[in-house]
């Protein structure tokens, strides 16, 4: 059951302003956008609204908003998370090994995911995305709905729905280095006249890789079904699973330097891993909400969700040291086993919402309450390894050593984190173009560790973090211009309960700060193509940067990196211009454009990683006047220059030196073409880094880089029913 929480306030806020939310293991925000159905293949997305609260255009939310629509996915092929992330305005990709995979908006790391505007659970996999219908993404604070808030951007997958009658697709992938993918996506009535209808969404991969070793499997499904039990009454329910299965996997980068401090130019292919080495992920939700429709314009909405995720590690990597050229020496290994982790979150959302009048105009209130309660625990014992840390020779690496055994002791450690609060919502209509939406919520978080011993029995409690009774206020106006465009204003503070611990083992306090934003948005084209343009600042505090005090290859016992908290924080200012829809019936367009400015209290530049300027632009034409059926696009992806500062300092450097790891800015191509073989068939190629360009995904990570991926060869083949 989740926790009771004491509210002694309960004060205005903002609902629909937000079209996706804070989340993240202990935030719950719920968004969706209509406009988008199994047979839209358009680039728009049209009205926002926050789990059917106060129903409000992309134009009238005062919030920079993108969608990735499922016919952009198809388009491009863009079968994980990371894929249709890299083409969304602002958002950059960070990845750490062949598992993790971070993300990042405006200067700062995203770790508020969701699906259907619940936390997506610990341990998660990358997302697969034969699941969803379309990704929501928010950039800025965004914790009104969710109690906490984080000041780069909210993502929302949205699942796939059933429709009311029979329709279906079966899809081959073939690409290079032995991907193989099969997929299905099947919507079938229950009964005669649509009332009860399901949908199933089925994929499987294998694929190796263009790194050494590496191998993965993996299984994606979903099952769901509606219910109109009366007009005015939906249920719906479902489960969904997601299995990975890597080997060869990594644990850390490439180095950057060889031993004499030379650039070390490994090859994009290079790794130091072992066939054995996993990541193994898997992870179950089970969800089912009941909307009600009171009478008078109000809704009743009623949500659960229950995701049970679970990994089991071991993993060895080539991750110490430096390598030498001319020996072979300087590299040793990290190994890792933990036996299983796993994560059980519940999450509920309740909430009521509809119009009333007041002063001779209609308004919108919402009144809700969401939490929830996250158990993670992770076994206790240990697993000796049978080979030596020190690598005889890089140069002939093959991973051929034998695999430690983790052996359980029987005692444990649970971390139990609670969330939630309350809010009271409005929008009001102040005139016939200006708009307010106002309020606040009230939030309580808690957060203990707890130790058991080999026979189960309880042994203490460490690591309390309680925060009660927190305000998190919004106010945001709109105020439109003519019948295309609309200015906006908001201003938020934001409260962010932290899951980095420094080097003692410790959670680091809360993230704080603020975040404020101006800007346009219109509708073009007889709303065809939406446009807007933001300036921005944000300031956070505390916020959880790597410890560089600790000795090389230091981890904490769940593996993990040291963190400590910056109270300084750091002061992120910038533009966006966003654009997605369609220019005519035939051509579709989305991107977007970004330049970020970060800087630490002391006016020195903050994040390097991240880069200052930020292009993403995809496109899609169907040419039925050259070949019916004929469609060809493409991707542009291009940023400016980064680089990571060095843990250590570069090998054999001069005293004093600055020693950097420098990504210069680079550009990659994408492109496809489809064609309709006949209505129920069809054939695309994908193209994506089509000049190969060798570019590095992430710099810095323990003085190492990961290569992106090179020229990659996609053929799909679809059938439609």
């Amino acid at each position: 059951m989740v926790h009771k929480l004491h509210i002694t306030a309960l004060a205005l806020a903002l609902s629909a302003a937000y079209p996706a939310c804070a989340a993240d293991e202990e935030q719950i925000t719920k968004v969706e956008v209509k406009g988008q159905n199994q047979s839209d293949d358009s680039y728009l997305a049209g009205s926002a609204h926050t789990s059917t609260r106060m129903e409000m255009s992309i134009r009238d939310t005062p919030q920079s908003v993108s969608v990735v629509t499922r016919a952009l996915m198809d388009d491009l092929g863009l079968h994980r998370l990371d894929e249709a992330l890299a083409l969304s305005t602002g958002i950059m990709i960070g990845q750490q090994d062949s598992e993790r995979t971070s993300f990042y908006a405006r200067g700062f790391s995203i770790s508020n995911i969701q699906v259907d505007g619940m936390p997506q659970g610990s341990n998660s996999p990358l997302s697969d995305t034969i699941l969803y219908d379309r990704i929501e993404i928010v950039r800025g604070a965004s914790g009104l709905m969710g109690g906490t808030g984080d000041p780069s951007a909210a993502i929302n997958m949205v699942r796939k729905r059933p429709g009311r009658t029979l329709q279906g697709s079966a899809s081959l992938i073939f690409s290079r280095w032995n991907d193989r993918r099969q997929e299905l996506d099947l919507s079938v009535p229950l009964s005669a006249d649509g009332k009860i209808r399901s949908r199933v969404a089925l994929a499987h991969q294998t694929r190796d890789s263009y790194m050494d070793m590496y191998h993965e499997r993996k299984t994606v499904g979903m099952a769901i079904v509606e219910a109109d039990l009366t007009p005015a009454t939906l249920l719906t329910a479902g489960i969904d699973f997601q299995r990975n299965k890597p080997t060869g996997s990594t644990w850390g980068a490439v180095p950057y330097w060889s031993a004499d401090g030379s650039l070390a130019n490994l090859p994009r292919n290079f790794s130091l891993s072992a066939p054995w080495s996993t990541w193994a992920n898997k992870q179950q939700t089970v969800f089912t909400s009941i909307d009600q429709r009171l009478g008078s314009g109000w809704k009743l909405h009623l949500g659960y969700a229950r995701t049970d995720s679970r990994n089991n590690t071991t993993v060895v990597n080539g991750g110490a040291g430096y390598p030498d050229p001319a020996t072979g020496k300087g590299m040793s290994l990290w190994t890792g086993a933990w036996g299983e982790g796993k994560g059980i979150n519940d999450n509920y959302d309740l909430y009521a919402t509809g119009p009333f009048t007041l002063f001779g105009r209609q308004h919108t209130l919402i009144a809700g309450w969401n939490g929830g309660k996250l158990v993670s625990s992770s076994q206790g014992g240990e697993a000796h390894h049978d080979y030596p840390d020190a690598i005889p020779d890089y140069r002939n690496w093959t991973g051929n050593i034998p695999r430690p055994v983790f052996v359980p002791d029987g005692s444990h450690t649970e971390t139990e984190t609670k969330l939630g609060g309350a809010y009271l919502a409005g929008r009001f209509n102040l005139a016939e173009p200006l708009t307010l939406v106002l309020g606040a919520r009230v939030s309580n978080h808690r957060t203990e560790d707890s130790a058991f011993d080999t026979r189960g029995k309880f042994t203490g409690s460490s690591n309390l973090q309680e925060t009660k009774n927190e305000v998190t206020p919004y106010a945001g106006v709109v105020y439109d211009l003519n019948h295309q465009l609309s200015a906006y204003a908001s201003y938020t503070t934001l409260f962010n309960p932290q899951t980095s611990k420094d080097k003692d083992n410790h959670l680091l306090s809360p993230e704080t700060g603020t975040n404020a934003e101006l800007g346009i948005k219109g509708e073009f084209l007889d709303k065809r193509l939406n446009a807007s343009a933001a300036v921005f600042r944000t300031l956070k505090k505390n916020l959880a940067v790597l410890d560089r005090s600790v000795p090389a290859g230091f981890k904490l016992p769940d593996g993990s990196l040291a963190y400590v908290a910056d109270g300084n924080g750091l002061t992120a200012r910038g533009i966006e211009f966003d654009v997605s829809g369609q220019i005519t019936r035939d051509w579709n367009v989305s991107g977007g454009y970004t330049i970020l400015d970060i800087a630490t209290a002391d006016g020195k530049r903050g994040e390097p990683t991240q880069p200052r300027q930020l292009l993403r632009l995809s496109s899609s034409y169907r040419l039925n006047h050259v070949l019916q059926g004929l469609k060809v696009g493409g991707s542009l992806t291009a940023q400016s220059a980064t680089y990571g500062e060095s843990w250590y300092g570069r090998p054999k450097a001069p005293a004093g030196e600055a020693s950097r790891l420098t990504q210069g800015s680079y550009a990659l191509l994408g492109v496809m073409a489809g064609y309709e073989i006949n209505r129920n068939l069809s054939a695309q190629l994908n193209v994506s880094n089509l000049l190969d360009k060798q570019y590095y995904r992430n710099v810095g990570f323990y003085d190492s880089v990961f290569w992106g991926e090179p020229r990659n060869i996609s053929l799909t083949m679809t059938a439609r029913f």
